[in-house]
């Protein structure tokens, strides 16, 4: 009798491993920065579980885990990221994109941890995406505001937060090389956007003084001569 009851013991010990086993689900994906520049050591960890797991150097990464679990995706110098899980499609891959944080010293921390090459990184922040089709974004100021961390929009302006206050915090607005209001930038077609340059700190100084210290959008449209 004792025999039995230890039996029985233990094939509901491997019934129950079973079907914990069985509602582990793999998720797989790629973290991004720019929604481009893979991104190293980003750190993904289930919740429920404390199961944690880090994206490659090329930012893809693999984690095994319930599959009612939230990921929770960190990166020094980076925006934190959570994901649920619940009620999703885990064939699916589960891409994220993390965002810089706003002070400039990220860009620092973010290279000193190795996430992501120094160079790339600075390429991406003042660089967004040249020769990329805008054509989907609803307005000019959606373009920037999607890629940019900081970003402020007021009615009338475009403010860059972690820049000085020369101006009030309202960034200096360029389209082919001329001055333009908020008005002229918010009703301009994305269609004609050919690229985006968000420029701060000394890079915005350098390029135009004193105007520049609250951060410059430069834009170039596909009609420039």
């Amino acid at each position: 009798m004792k025999n039995f009851v230890l039996l029985f013991a233990v094939a509901c010990l491997l019934v129950l491993n079973i079907q914990a086993f069985a509602q582990n689900v793999t998720i797989n994906g790629r973290v991004t920065t720019f929604d481009k520049y893979g991104l190293n050591r980003v750190t993904i960890t289930a919740k429920k579980s404390g199961i944690i797991a880090e994206s490659d150097s090329s930012g893809y990464y693999v984690i095994i885990c319930p599959a009612d679990d939230k990921l929770v995706f960190e990166a020094n110098g980076f925006t934190q990221q959570k994901i649920n899980l619940k009620n999703r499609d885990v064939t699916d891959s589960v891409n994220i994109n993390l965002k810089l944080g706003q002070s400039d010293k990220n860009i620092e921390i973010a290279t000193g941890y190795g996430h992501i090459n120094k160079n790339r990184l600075t390429h991406a922040i003042e660089q967004l995406e040249s020769g990329e089709d805008f054509s989907g974004y609803s307005s000019v100021v959606d373009i920037i505001k999607g890629r940019v961390s900081g970003v402020q929009v007021s009615p009338t302006s475009i403010s860059i937060r972690g820049t000085s206050t020369y101006q009030g915090n309202e960034a200096l607005l360029i389209v082919d090389e001329t001055i333009v209001d908020f008005n002229f930038l918010k009703n301009m077609p994305t269609s004609e956007v050919k690229s985006v340059n968000v420029l701060k700190g000394a890079s915005a100084s350098a390029r135009y003084g004193a105007r520049g210290m609250d951060g410059v959008i430069v834009i170039e449209t596909k009609s420039k001569k």
